[in-house]
């Protein structure tokens, strides 16, 4: 799709977003119309609110907390396209119980966390409370909730060694400080994701981070901490510098137009799935577990995103800076 049809496209999802939801959540909607133009689908209320009403009741009794709007929305998209849905949401239930075993506090950071528990899932489960315990003991204060799905997604090659992963995901951190990156939950979103692949420490892709911010500094674009885990998805795709030029000029059409006056930032978010996101459809003919990969990474990214922080950014900086 063509940046023209893309932003029309999107425009569109977007009007019909506000009109349904009255246009309380702007960051919703953006996601939302994001999620809806990127599938070619035009956004339907009534069919997301049914899956949404689905949710809550299967989960009623069930899940560990109630879902607010923001996240249900996002789950519900999340199991729109499911055959068996009700099965589905049975699936969740069990993977969270899963979590609920290995010692991870309810939260609606734990029932995201579910989503990517992969076979051997109370194993998988307890690997990825071994990895969260010994972030938290590299980062105690910084380490929270929202780090559980991020621990789930980190931790399905049962070889990896959770203690090695996070000593490799602190000197990341720690040397992307070095390379004045802001401190916080977001850097270290950047520092995990780093390590999806490999928990070797790797310098060129330290690097390559650090290069495809100041590319684009260079082209204009404002790089924000919320961009952050994006600019690690960036990385592991490898994006090329042409594609960097198509990110930025998207960026800027974006950014003119009206339904981002209050939105700015997310207009990079949008861009970067919107370019990357066509990429790997045209790699996808050599590699699929790549586009797999690279897609379940926005997911999660986006779900945490949407969650947001335990502690207000500042706060969370002050107590990082301490520790």
């Amino acid at each position: 799709m063509k940046d023209d049809q893309f932003i029309k496209a999107f425009i569109d999802n977007y009007n019909r977003i506000f009109n349904y939801t009255g246009g309380q959540d702007l960051q919703l909607m953006l996601s939302l119309a994001s999620k809806y133009t990127l599938a070619k689908r035009q956004f339907s209320g009534v069919a997301l609110e049914k899956v949404l009403e689905r949710i809550r009741n299967k989960g009623k009794n069930s899940l560990p907390v109630q879902l607010e709007l923001r996240t249900g929305y996002k789950l519900a998209y999340h199991l729109l396209w499911h055959e068996d849905m009700e099965k589905e949401v049975q699936n969740i239930i069990v993977k969270d119980g899963m979590l609920n075993q290995a010692r991870f506090k309810k939260s609606a950071h734990r029932i995201i966390g579910a989503l990517f528990l992969q076979q051997n899932q109370l194993e998988h489960a307890q690997r990825a409370k071994r990895l969260f315990d010994e972030m938290n003991r590299n980062q105690r204060i910084l380490t929270s909730k929202e780090d559980i799905p991020y621990a789930v997604f980190l931790t399905t090659d049962s070889n990896e060694q959770p203690k090695k992963q996070a000593d490799t995901i602190l000197k990341y951190y720690n040397d992307l400080r070095s390379n004045h990156f802001t401190m916080g939950n977001h850097l270290q979103a950047l520092a995990q994701i780093m390590t999806v692949y490999s928990s070797d420490y790797n310098k060129l892709l330290l690097q390559y981070v650090v290069k495809l911010r100041e590319e684009l500094l260079e082209r204009g674009v404002k790089v924000r901490k919320l961009h952050y885990p994006y600019l690690g998805v960036l990385a592991l795709a490898a994006t090329e510098e042409s594609k960097m030029d198509e990110i930025s000029s998207l960026y800027h059409h974006l950014i003119k137009e009206k339904i981002f006056n209050n939105g700015k930032d997310y207009a990079l978010i949008v861009a970067i799935q919107k370019i990357v996101k066509d990429a790997l459809e045209v790699q996808n003919l050599i590699d699929i577990t790549s586009l797999t990969n690279i897609i379940e990474l926005f997911d999660l990214v986006e779900f945490v995103l949407d969650i947001g922080p335990v502690f207000p950014s500042g706060i969370s900086e002050v107590i990082d800076f301490f520790n």
